[in-house]
């Protein structure tokens, strides 16, 4: 700081009453210190429906307008229902009450939905292909309606099978699909759709779901350990007793509407959480050269195999569905809270 100016803001008070009345002027515009920038919230370019509820969407890239075009115009309607097999199947009472309570606050981007159009495609095939398969004695993208609870449940099937009686689903998911047992969620929703279609006069006796892997490469056909040998796979489903299936929708309509009195807490299950780990590190490194299920398995392993310069880390497990997959997320108080939570233990890491 110059010598003139330190003289100056040490002996006058800008904007403050001079002994003649006068006032003092503000700071010269070289000195005044720069307003912190507000970012404008982004436009929103298209409003569509999207799980029961309208979204907003943004552009912040400026992609080209067909494209926006392309991700606004979904198809998609729940029609006149009040949940959707998908949201029965699988959706926290918890997020689907803030998404309905914050859906004008809430928005995607378009680069974000990208995704969502190789989705949509397949629904798009099966639809030019509707005359095909009546034809054909098939069923493909119809939608049917129940009621339960004096609610109304709809569900859209992709396609039904009718002289074998097959209801099938498709699936569009990651490879890691076929490492795991078939997911809860899609037993429930197959099991709710074959509901649907019973009271509708369609008797289904086997449920299959076709997994499409998005990420499925050939190179790595008989490389890696049971790698699935092609992009396409049929999950058989367990088909429930009809009590099973009446049992599970009114447990979770019941869920669903006492979470619009009081919420809910998102179980571990729901968040996609993941497991605290415990990780041998090279002391200085932070990735981790091993990971352990517990402190003193991995403390172990250094003492056996005697390794020198090796530390044992707590490395706390996230939550999947919080931090990628909810758009109810910056609304939530339970977020909020396992975020400074999972925070504190980082910085706890650091310092040790």
């Amino acid at each position: 700081m110059s010598y003139s100016k330190r003289e100056m803001e040490a002996g006058m008070i800008y904007g403050a009453p001079c002994a003649e009345g006068d006032y003092l002027p503000d700071y010269p515009e070289a000195w005044r210190p720069e307003p912190p920038k507000v970012e404008a919230e982004p436009e929103i370019v298209a409003v569509v429906q999207k799980d029961s509820s309208p979204l907003r969407i943004t552009n912040k890239f400026g992609l080209p307008q067909p494209l926006v075009e392309a991700v606004s115009n979904n198809k998609y309607s729940p029609g006149k229902s009040d949940y959707t097999t998908t949201q029965l199947a699988g959706t926290p009472a918890r997020q689907l009450v803030l998404k309905k309570r914050h859906w004008n606050e809430i928005s995607e981007d378009v680069s974000d939905l990208i995704y969502s159009l190789s989705g949509q495609s397949k629904h798009v095939v099966l639809e030019r292909a509707a005359e095909f398969c009546k034809e054909y004695h098939y069923l493909a993208e119809e939608r049917f309606y129940i009621t339960r609870e004096g609610k109304k449940i709809g569900g859209q099937i992709d396609l039904y099978d009718e002289e074998k009686r097959i209801l099938y689903d498709w699936k569009e998911t990651g490879v890691y699909a076929s490492y795991h047992d078939v997911k809860f969620e899609w037993v429930s929703q197959g099991n709710i759709n074959k509901l649907l279609l019973e009271e509708n006069g369609y008797e289904v006796e086997q449920i299959i779901n076709i997994a499409l892997y998005r990420d499925w490469k050939k190179s790595e056909v008989g490389r890696t350990k049971d790698y699935p040998p092609h992009q396409v796979q049929q999950f058989p489903i367990e088909v429930w007793t009809r009590e099973q299936t009446e049992a599970f929708i009114t447990r979770r309509i019941a869920e669903f509407e006492a979470a619009r009195v009081e919420l809910p807490e998102c179980t571990s299950e729901e968040r996609w959480q993941t497991k605290d780990l415990w990780a041998m590190t090279k002391k200085g490194n932070k990735r981790a050269t091993k990971l352990f299920d517990t402190q003193t398995e991995a403390e172990s392993h250094i003492e056996i195999f005697k390794l020198k310069g090796y530390e044992v880390q707590f490395r706390p497990g996230t939550n999947k569905r919080c931090e990628s997959y909810c758009a109810a997320m910056p609304f939530c108080s339970q977020y909020k809270q396992l975020k400074e939570n999972e925070d504190a233990a980082n910085r706890n890491i650091e310092a040790a």
